[in-house]
């Protein structure tokens, strides 16, 4: 009967120890697991790390290229501006020295010309069926003792100089000494170009015109 029992009682601490052992091993299974699975996220972590920085520090090489050549770019165009600038300058000094007495065409102001009868101008600028219609009106004055018959021409040119338009009265009404008369047409363009300067002569006699410059100075 004892015999019987502690054949009993060595039974269950064997079977205690090997379930104890079982949990013993599942929990370092569990614990080698879960540390594997930890090295792996550090490992990703740095991988992950290392690549972003890689890629903000290409990025940033490129913002900072693209921002040099920008800068570049910048410089370049100002450049071009400035020589533009005085090309321009140049050449308005240009047609004004190649064309006597040629004026900046700037539509709705009145112009003073001052030149023989030639009192002042204005332009105006209208449009009919889509297309820009130069029209002018023009004040002449008599500014000597004897009476004038009005002749003059309005001719207009483009930023290069290039006569494109013209009108001229040759048939006006005889102008009193003193008096002071207005004439209103418009300018017939031969080229499409846009105008940029203009330029009004009077056809009268040298001798006549001499007289009147005493007078406009």
């Amino acid at each position: 009967m004892e015999s019987n029992n502690s054949a009993a009682q060595d039974s269950d601490r064997k079977s205690h120890r090997s379930r104890r052992s079982r949990r013993s091993h599942h929990s370092r299974m569990k614990i080698w697991g879960l540390t594997f699975a930890l090295l792996v996220t550090i490992i990703i972590l740095i991988i992950s790390s290392a690549y972003s920085s890689s890629r903000i520090e290409k990025l940033s090489k490129r913002v900072s290229d693209t921002q040099q050549q920008l800068f570049v770019k910048e410089q370049l165009v100002d450049s071009l501006k400035l020589q533009l600038g005085q090309s321009k300058i140049e050449l308005e000094n240009y047609i004004e020295g190649r064309i006597p007495s040629v004026m900046k065409l700037q539509p709705d102001q009145v112009l003073a010309v001052n030149k023989d009868i030639i009192k002042n101008i204005v332009f105006s600028v209208v449009r009919q069926n889509g297309t820009k219609v130069y029209e002018y009106k023009l004040v002449v004055e008599n500014l000597t003792k004897e009476v004038l018959v009005p002749k003059f021409r309005v001719l207009v040119f483009d930023k290069y100089g290039i006569q494109i338009g013209l009108d001229k009265v040759s048939k006006g009404e005889e102008l009193a000494p003193g008096e002071s008369r207005s004439y209103s047409s418009r300018v017939e363009f031969s080229m499409k170009n846009e105008p940029v300067y203009f330029q009004v002569s009077s056809d009268i006699p040298r001798r006549t015109a001499l007289r009147i410059q005493k007078y406009v100075k």
